[in-house]
């Protein structure tokens, strides 16, 4: 048998819910375990995405919002736990409808949202951490994640915008 420190180290690539690994405990003794198991057993699955959206698309945000998570299957659905958002400026700023959202498809009222930060004229990182609202379904089971704006499409603007979200998916 080979020993614990002659095995090739792994990459990201490398990560399914399949994947088995080979754990080394505090006697030596090596012991195998799989993705899912840890994460079963010891923590939960969190998990990151990120969208740049073209100001061109920004223009078009409530009549075509984008979708930032798919989907997780049946049975599950998405929480957002924190998002940020980088506008990098150009030289106009948004107008009107710029309170940037991220809501499940389907729900009546977003995970989170950024007020009026698109409204700026200088470029800024702003992040939001578990800002949801409580009183209306913000989680759909097996619904995409999107980001949109809350009322109509912004006037005016021309900053693509990064959207980065810390999620987990939990069993409905």
């Amino acid at each position: 048998m080979a020993r614990f420190t002659q095995y090739p180290a792994a990459s990201v690539t490398d990560y399914t819910d399949a994947t088995t690994f080979l754990i080394a405990n505090e006697d030596g003794e090596i012991k195998q375990a799989s993705l899912d198991g840890l994460l079963t057993n010891y923590g939960c699955d969190i998990r990151c995405a990120s969208l740049t959206i073209a100001s061109a698309d920004v223009l078009q945000l409530n009549s075509t919002p984008l979708t930032i998570v798919a989907a997780q299957g049946a049975g599950t659905a998405i929480d957002v736990l924190s998002a940020s958002m980088k506008m990098t400026y150009n030289s106009v700023a948004y107008a009107t409808n710029t309170t940037l959202e991220l809501k499940i498809n389907g729900g009546s009222s977003s995970q989170m949202q950024f007020a009026s930060q698109i409204l700026s004229s200088a470029s800024d990182v702003f992040n939001k951490v578990i800002g949801n609202t409580t009183t209306s379904t913000n989680m759909v089971e097996n619904a995409d994640l999107q980001v949109s704006v809350l009322t109509g499409d912004p006037t005016a603007g021309d900053s693509d915008i990064t959207v980065y979200v810390l999620y987990r998916v939990i069993a409905v």
